[in-house]
């Protein structure tokens, strides 16, 4: 029963993967009230270059490069990686994108190469959420932004994804982890009874 239940867990949420998976992720409607709570925080402008961490099939980073001048993108379920590349087709032929398989906690990329970041629906998933925000903040240039974009710590969301054994936070806990990475100009907030939304920025002139 155990590894049947993971395996559903893996399947369907925290490495996405088979045919209903694929469907599912390419327009997922379970997100997008958090895809749309993360576009206004984030605001991408056209001379952003935006990472993605945990991109699945790809729809929240078409709707960022519709605005933004490039991107790069990371997940890792290889279908997830192969569907954002099948969503942003046009975006990659112009080379205006790279969609990449991987871990948060050991990005590819250079320091600071990346004016803004943002994770929809996955951050509850992130086993080593330390290790992943010192890489985010590693990557970003100085006064960089991230946007974190998740389920709030709750009994309403314990109750409803039990199943997943998600990592929620409260509002405190998730500032602290990101204050920690040093991250400032903190804020977050809960919005709803389902979900949490953490905004802040790399320092222009580090301590």
């Amino acid at each position: 029963m155990g590894r049947s239940l993971t395996g559903f867990t893996d399947a369907t949420a925290r490495r996405p993967h088979g045919p209903w998976a694929r469907r599912h992720y390419r327009a997922p409607r379970s997100h997008m009230r958090l895809f749309a709570l993360a576009l206004a925080e984030l605001q991408p402008q056209a001379d952003d270059i935006y990472l993605e961490i945990g991109c699945g099939g790809g729809y929240f980073l078409d709707l960022v490069l519709a605005r933004a001048a490039r991107a790069a993108a990371l997940d890792h379920s290889p279908e997830m990686v192969a569907l954002a590349r099948q969503t942003n087709r046009r975006a990659l032929e112009q080379g205006r994108v790279e969609i990449v398989e991987g871990r948060a906690e050991s990005l590819p990329w250079p320091d600071e190469s990346f004016t803004c970041t943002a994770n929809t629906g996955m951050w509850f998933f992130v086993e080593q959420p330390r290790a992943a925000l010192a890489e985010l903040h590693r990557v970003l240039r100085p006064g960089g932004r991230i946007v974190i974009a998740t389920a709030r710590k709750s009994w309403l969301n314990r109750l409803l994804w039990a199943v997943f054994s998600l990592r929620l936070y409260s509002d405190r806990e998730l500032a602290d982890l990101l204050r920690q990475a040093g991250f400032a100009e903190i804020r977050v907030s809960s919005p709803g009874l389902l979900n949490q939304i953490a905004v802040a920025s790399k320092p222009a002139n580090p301590a």
